[in-house]
């Protein structure tokens, strides 16, 4: 028998959502902002919302119960757990040990109370590309041995000040990733390209008192994604061509190469408005694009018609927007992006976490639609403000679709229950003091220490009690 290439990737996938929402649409009318702009400007339908008992912990331990319960795991198996967030509940502490001592409540029953007790734990951070470095560490680490498993957790918690412009793509939620070889789901190769530069879109500064909500500039953020996102596909392309996997005499277009394109969503539609440009200069490079221009009448603007620099940017705004309306972009979205962003809708951004939902989304939409995706690629472009993009591909592999039946991504979303706004307010500023909905079996924060060796340390335990 021959012997099969050793291959590493994802082998299975868990995706934890609070189970509260805010109707985006209660959030509208209470900011005087037009319903239409956020939800078909935006692509923002409702906003997850953590309940009191929840955080970035007990959501990224009830990703990871879920992998080690289906998959019938043996916790003393698992060789790391790594934890990509930027909701991290201590300075010094990884909130992934947090997680872990959950896990550690769950199976040491079967498993003894030391099942954990070799696993290695760490937390990466770099904003909202945290889990995505843990993914390609993890990789490089199961390539070394490939008797090793891992889990890759993504958990955040996105939240912005009350009134502020990002209010209304708030979001929480965790994936978790089983990573081994011979993968079932995606198999990824150690190809990454690569972008990074210090800027200041979006940070969390050390202040005088705690908080979790960020500095930022959105529409600079927005520069900052789209020029490092350029990059690092020029990157990709560079190694490809090293490595041999483009000939250094063909031109490819990525997003044709790629029969899925998966983006770091900070909001749903923001794929699809990011990728317009890039678009228009693999359409030139392939040759193309002087024929789309006739086709759909459209016309370039040159910057030395205009007498200022910022009347060329508008005229050139002006242009991409005709562009994304043409139909080519419309049918490059439907068939590339779109699918990727329908859980994003429901659940607002999850910073790390954000670009493997919208795997996950993309990967059960098509299932649900009898789209055979085995052997096809997907291309992913993460984005970590601060500011750092990487961009990777991956071949889904035959059996993609006995792991996906199992996701119940959108099953999971519509067991939701809906607050209204005075609920949601008290939960952001931390004036709603009993959970909202206890649902059994659940983890949740049970008390924080408050004098002496015990000060701000967070105790966990199972929820208990009907639900409400």
């Amino acid at each position: 028998m021959a012997q099969r290439l050793l291959s590493i990737g994802i082998d299975d996938m868990a995706i934890y959502v609070p189970k509260l929402f805010l109707d985006i649409k209660t959030l509208a009318e209470k900011r005087d902002i037009p319903y239409e702009k956020l939800s078909q400007g935006l692509g923002c339908l409702k906003m997850a919302i953590c309940d009191v008992h929840e955080d970035a912990a007990t959501m990224a331990a009830e990703a990871i119960a879920e992998i080690i319960e289906r998959n019938q795991l043996d916790p003393r198996s698992i060789g790391r757990i790594y934890l990509g967030t930027e909701s991290a509940l201590d300075m010094a502490k990884p909130t992934g040990t947090y997680a872990v001592e959950m896990l550690t409540q769950r199976f040491s029953a079967q498993y003894g109370p030391d099942c954990f007790r070799h696993c290695d734990v760490l937390d990466m951070t770099f904003a909202c590309i945290g889990a995505t470095d843990a993914l390609q560490n993890t990789l490089d680490w199961v390539a070394g041995d490939p008797e090793r498993i891992g889990i890759v957790v993504a958990s955040d918690v996105a939240k912005y000040e009350l009134h502020s412009t990002g209010e209304y793509t708030q979001g929480a939620g965790a994936v978790a990733m089983l990573v081994r070889a011979q993968p079932r789901l995606l198999r990824i190769r150690n190809l990454f390209g690569v972008a990074m530069e210090s800027v200041h879109d979006f940070f969390k500064p050390r202040r005088e008192r705690f908080c979790e909500t960020p500095v930022f500039d959105g529409q600079f953020s927005n520069l900052c994604y789209q020029n490092r996102m350029t990059e690092a596909l020029g990157d990709f392309r560079r190694r490809a061509i090293a490595a041999g996997v483009f000939k250094p005499t063909q031109y490819l277009a990525l997003s044709e190469r790629w029969s899925r394109m998966i983006f770091h969503l900070p909001y749903a539609f923001h794929a699809k408005r990011m990728f317009i440009e890039q678009f228009v200069e693999e359409r030139k490079a392939k040759g193309t694009w002087e024929a789309d221009l006739r086709r759909f009448k459209l016309e370039t603007p040159q910057e030395n018609a205009f007498p200022d620099a910022k009347s060329y940017e508008k005229a050139k705004a002006g242009f991409l927007k005709k562009v994304s309306e043409s139909a080519l972009y419309k049918r490059f979205v439907a068939e590339k992006l779109e699918k990727a962003q329908r859980a994003s809708q429901h659940t607002g951004n999850l910073y790390t976490a954000s670009i493997f939902q919208a795997l996950m989304s993309s990967l059960e939409s098509d299932l649900h639609e009898g789209i055979d995706l085995a052997g096809k690629r997907l291309g992913f472009v993460a984005y970590g403000s601060g500011s750092k993009a990487k961009v990777f591909e991956a071949v889904v592999q035959p059996g993609w679709a006995e792991i996906v039946v199992k996701f119940n991504v959108f099953l999971k979303l519509e067991a939701r229950q809906e607050i209204n706004y005075d609920t949601y307010e008290r939960l952001h500023t931390d004036a709603q003091r009993d959970t909202v909905y206890v649902e059994p079996g659940r983890w949740g924060l049970e008390s924080i220490g408050t004098e002496g060796v015990t000060l701000g340390a967070r105790y966990y335990k199972t929820m208990s009690g009907e639900r409400v």
